[in-house]
């Protein structure tokens, strides 16, 4: 996913950046508005990064079963474990089914599984994970 700044729709946006000393910058602003400093908002990492779970949280579907992401050399499986009492826990299970030309690669090869995901697997996947924690 290509990095943006920039985020809302229509007039109102919000412009989201790093600052000189490591800190998140989120500032609310209008089309054509000159950014200001009385308009933002600083986040340090652990806030910026919490901020993000949540926006995940909320941008996501609820979890209702087993979900499957593919790539070329496996599956992988991700579900939300349930409590005794029926209720969600914030705990994945995660499953990779590797096909057999990925095991003999492994084999042959001398190397250790792994799985390799990018691009939209692996925005759904963070976006998984993000809905369990």
């Amino acid at each position: 996913m290509k990095q943006k700044e920039f985020y809302g729709k229509g007039e109102k946006h919000v412009y989201v950046r790093k600052g000189d000393n490591g800190e998140i910058l989120v500032t609310k602003t209008k089309n054509g508005e000159i950014i200001a400093e009385e308009n933002t908002v600083h986040l340090d990492a652990e806030e910026a990064r919490k901020l993000g779970i949540q926006l995940l949280k909320l941008g996501t579907e609820p979890l209702a079963g087993e979900y499957e992401l593919k790539t070329d050399m496996e599956t992988i499986s991700v579900c939300q474990r349930i409590n005794p009492d029926d209720t969600p826990c914030n705990t994945a299970c995660i499953v990779i089914n590797e096909n057999e030309d990925a095991r003999e690669f492994w084999e042959n090869n001398g190397l250790e599984p792994n799985f390799d995901i990018e691009g939209e697997s692996l925005e759904k996947l963070i976006a998984l994970l993000a809905k369990i924690v």
